[in-house]
């Protein structure tokens, strides 16, 4: 079976009601994830479930659910590689990194930079 996220707008006017969705919305077999936006009135259900099943299960608990929405969940967005923190360039116009390295006299008289 494929991923679903099922928008549905339902009554929520209280905390208990909001309790009660959730309880009722993550029985169901093959609900991976649940949230509810309770200023929107919008419960969103994302997983293999069927979305009658969701709403069949919302009218057990004396709800009116209104499908918004059935389709794919949305791909989660790439996370950028971060860069050590030796490689930021001195400059804002360097595009590249230069590594420096410094080495000591044996008799500890000076250093060199390279």
């Amino acid at each position: 079976m494929t991923v679903k996220k099922v928008e549905i707008n339902v009554d929520i006017n209280c905390e208990k009601c909001k309790n009660a969705i959730m309880e009722a919305v993550t029985e169901l077999e093959g609900v991976n994830q649940v949230a509810v936006d309770q200023e929107k009135s919008l419960l969103t259900v994302v997983g293999t479930m069927d979305p009658v099943s969701v709403v069949e299960q919302l009218k057990k608990i004396k709800q009116k659910p209104v499908v918004v929405s059935v389709g794919p969940p949305k791909p989660p967005e790439p996370k950028p590689e971060p860069k050590p923190e030796w490689c930021k360039p001195c400059y804002p116009y360097y595009n590249t990194c230069d590594a420096v390295t410094v080495s000591t006299y044996e008799s500890g008289s000076g250093c060199t930079i390279v």
